[in-house]
C-alpha cells in the first residue's frame, strides 16, 4: 500500500504542467516499482552487473553500484529502463541519492526518456554544479550530448549536492513541453521545448557516478 499511496500523492501534484496545460489528468498509471520484492524484473538494465535491489532501514530501492565506460561520444554511460513502455506523454516520479563524494561539483543522477538506443534518446541530468553540460535537459542524437532546456547555463540552481534523498518528477506533454522537478514539485526546475514529436522508454542512471532510486511510477500514452 505504501508504494500506491506515494504514487497516489505524486499523481495529484503532477496534473498540471506549471503552463497550466494538463498532463497526468488523463494518462494511466502503467508502473509502479518500490523493489520490495527484492527484484527488479521490469528493468531492462545497460549492464546487469552494475545494478542491484538494495535495502536500509526496511524500505528498498534501485542501485547503481558502479559507473559505466565512456562511449565514442559524450553521454550518460549507465541506465536502466522501463520495459515494454513507450511513451509519447509522460510523468515520472520517485526519489534518488547519489552515491558519489559530495566534493565532487561534477557528481550527477539522470532520468532517461525517449530512449531508442544508446547514442538516441533525451535526459535529465541532475547535478552538483550548474553550466552548460551539467544540470541540464540533453538530447542524444547520434553525437554529443546537446543541452536543450530554456535556462540559460549555470542558471538553474544545483542541489544534488549530498548524499541524502531527493523527490524528483518529469513531465512530458507529448506535443514537446518537458519538465523536470527537483525537491521543488511546484516550480520546475529545467523545461525545454523538444523541436520535434518523440516517443521512447522511459530509465534511469547516470553520467559517471553510482546511486540509487526508490519509489518509481509512471503514468503515460
Amino acid at each position: 500500500m505504501l508504494r500506491f499511496a506515494f504514487c497516489l500523492a505524486a499523481a495529484l501534484a503532477a496534473l498540471t504542467l506549471s503552463t497550466g496545460a494538463p498532463v497526468a489528468a488523463d494518462l494511466p498509471l502503467l508502473a509502479v516499482d518500490d523493489f520490495s520484492s527484492g527484484r527488479a524484473a521490469g528493468w531492462r538494465p545497460s549492464d546487469p552487473a552494475h545494478w542491484r535491489v538494495g535495502e536500509e532501514g526496511g524500505r528498498h530501492f534501485y542501485e547503481l553500484t558502479s559507473p559505466g565506460s565512456p562511449s565514442k561520444i559524450r553521454a550518460p554511460t549507465s541506465w536502466s529502463l522501463l520495459k515494454d513502455h513507450d511513451v509519447l506523454a509522460f510523468v515520472f516520479s520517485g526519489r534518488l541519492r547519489c552515491h558519489a563524494d559530495p566534493a565532487n561539483s561534477r557528481r550527477d543522477m539522470d532520468i532517461l526518456f525517449y530512449f531508442k538506443d544508446a547514442e538516441h534518446f533525451a535526459y535529465v541530468h541532475f547535478a552538483a554544479s550548474s553550466d552548460e553540460v551539467h544540470n541540464i535537459i540533453g538530447i542524444v542524437d547520434g553525437a554529443d550530448r546537446v543541452k536543450v532546456n530554456l535556462e540559460p547555463a549555470g542558471a538553474p540552481p544545483a542541489r544534488l549536492t549530498g548524499r541524502e534523498w531527493h523527490a524528483f518528477r518529469v513531465a512530458a506533454d507529448g506535443a514537446g513541453r518537458v519538465e523536470a522537478y527537483f525537491d521543488d514539485m511546484i516550480k520546475p526546475l529545467l523545461t525545454a521545448r523538444l523541436s520535434a514529436r518523440r516517443r521512447g522508454l522511459v530509465g534511469v542512471g547516470s553520467f559517471d557516478d553510482t546511486g540509487a532510486f526508490a519509489d518509481l511510477c509512471l503514468w503515460g500514452k
